[in-house]
């Protein structure tokens, strides 16, 4: 009688499947070959070097050859296992949403710990989060499971991707009633938000969120993917238009009005997109912008706060639709009240003219949102980049050349552009484009310094629906440099010295 075939056992098993994988070129087949059989056989990956001789049964070998075949066709480890770690928890993963990357784990990281700090720096008893684009559910129900104060609203677009989020969220335990799952593109998600336990006030929602979080696409359309992410991942999870950023610009404007005052925004981005994506969100007003970088040292979580002690979002919403309409605001600036009138509307700036009693012939500084908005407007040499660059938002005006010609108003060829440093009107600036920067009074008359006092002082009733309210900090003017010619030149020294310009060129001689 031949003697009985000895049994395969799990060190054999690991070593077929490694060899398999690097014949076949699969990426790190060691990585592979060892969850494939730790999978099939029941056990932890470290049992496989510790308990290499446990003998696997035909069964565990059917299922080993099954998932093998998977994974050298292409398919994803973390697809082909049909889960995945993710933090502290065992997530259930397949094509329906993105696989859950270290990258994402790290972004995570950054709003768990801000949750902590928040709820006890505010002593807060229950705190409120959304994660756009939940996928799988990873970010938010990591949230929900490690921090016991947050009640989270996870939306994705996708139904398919909200039936997986639902599936894990069924295994998360009593942390699962503090997490509602909603289907809508991002923001439209929570606009019919209903929260049946009536924790969360829908109708209160909008400006009240303390952390809104994400991991958005980023992915230029026309940049190449490994085939295993490309021919496997729903695109509509990674790719985002010509440049990548169609989803993070949409974001980051949006989040503006869904955050509390100190809220936080988090949002994960590519790693050569940390400027841009701090420009945008710089320009729409947010304080603290900073790029936190991954495990590998590259820039991949964008941080944003929303400013306390701003004007109600309600308010600023009525601003935007008024400038829009031809009307003016009145508002407290960085330094006086001043009047507003989008500088697109020619008849409108007239107006401010007419109101102030001021030459049309003499021209008004305009504020823009940032870099991006002013170049729309006027030609920056590289210098007078790098000088918006270092000192925006704050109190340097910039004169420049106009593009398309001399100002149809006062018909000279050069326009003075500032980004403010009040976070609220830059946001306000973003939405309806550049707006007059000057001040809200009489011509040669002193600007009072409130408001609405302000508003009423101005020579002739004019098109005025709204006075944002609140006194001007006061302080020094902006200093103004004129940067159309080869080299920078002083024309007042004010907010910011002469001496931090920082360009060997401009002195404090040079200005008039």
């Amino acid at each position: 009688m031949p003697p009985a075939k000895e049994a395969l056992r799990l060190g054999d098993l690991y070593r077929g499947l490694r060899e398999q994988f690097s014949g076949a070129g699969v990426p790190e087949p060691d990585v592979s070959a060892r969850h494939i059989a730790a999978e099939a056989s029941g056990c932890d990956v470290a049992e496989i070097a510790l308990a290499p001789k446990t003998p696997m049964t035909v069964r565990m070998v059917s299922h080993a050859d099954a998932m093998a075949a998977r994974r050298v066709a292409g398919e994803p480890l973390q697809y082909v296992l049909g889960r995945w770690g993710f933090r502290e928890l065992d997530l259930a993963v397949d094509n329906r949403a993105l696989i859950p990357r270290p990258e994402t784990e790290v972004v995570a990281g950054v709003a768990i710990d801000w949750l902590f700090q928040t709820v006890r720096r505010r002593r807060q008893s229950e705190v409120v989060v959304a994660d756009l684009g939940t996928g799988c559910g990873a970010i938010a129900l990591s949230i929900a499971h490690e921090v016991p104060q947050a009640h989270v609203l996870a939306t994705d677009s996708s139904a398919e991707a909200l039936a997986l989020a639902a599936a894990n969220l069924a295994g998360l335990g009593s942390a699962a009633s503090r997490v509602s799952l909603c289907q809508g593109d991002w923001f439209e998600a929570l606009l019919g938000f209903f929260d049946p336990q009536g924790i969360i006030c829908a109708a209160e929602l909008r400006g009240q969120l303390d952390l809104i979080v994400s991991n958005p696409p980023y992915v230029a359309d026309a940049e190449a993917l490994p085939p295993e992410i490309d021919n496997w991942e729903p695109h509509e999870a990674l790719y985002a238009g010509t440049d990548g950023l169609s989803a993070l610009r949409t974001i980051v404007r949006d989040a503006r009005g869904w955050l509390a005052p100190g809220g936080l925004l988090a949002l994960e981005i590519g790693s050569d997109q940390g400027a841009a994506v701090s420009e945008i969100a710089s320009a729409r007003g947010y304080q603290d912008v900073s790029v936190e970088p991954d495990l590998a040292g590259l820039d991949r979580v964008l941080v944003a706060i929303r400013p306390q002690n701003e004007p109600d979002s309600l308010v600023i919403e009525q601003a935007t639709r008024l400038l829009r309409e031809g009307h003016f605001v009145v508002a407290p600036t960085d330094t006086l009240c001043g009047i507003m009138a989008r500088y697109a509307d020619t008849e409108a700036v007239a107006r401010v003219c007419k109101t102030k009693d001021r030459p049309r012939t003499e021209p008004m500084p305009i504020l823009v949102s940032g870099l991006a908005q002013a170049e729309e407007l006027v030609e920056f040499s590289a210098q007078a980049r790098t000088l918006a660059e270092r000192h925006w938002p704050g109190g340097l005006t910039l004169v420049a050349r106009r593009r398309g010609g001399p100002d149809p108003l006062h018909g000279r060829e050069t326009l003075g552009v500032r980004a403010p440093a009040a976070g609220w009107l830059r946001w306000l600036i973003d939405e309806v484009g550049p707006v007059t920067g000057t001040s809200a009074n009489r011509h040669g008359f002193e600007t009072p310094a409130d408001a609405n006092e302000a508003a009423a002082s101005l020579v002739t009733p004019p098109r005025l629906a709204c006075v944002i309210g609140g006194r001007a900090a006061g302080g020094a003017a902006s200093t103004v440099v004129d940067v159309t010619g080869d080299q920078p030149v002083v024309l007042r020294d004010g907010a910011v010295g002469v001496g931090s310009l920082e360009l060997p060129e401009i002195s404090a001689e040079s200005g008039t």
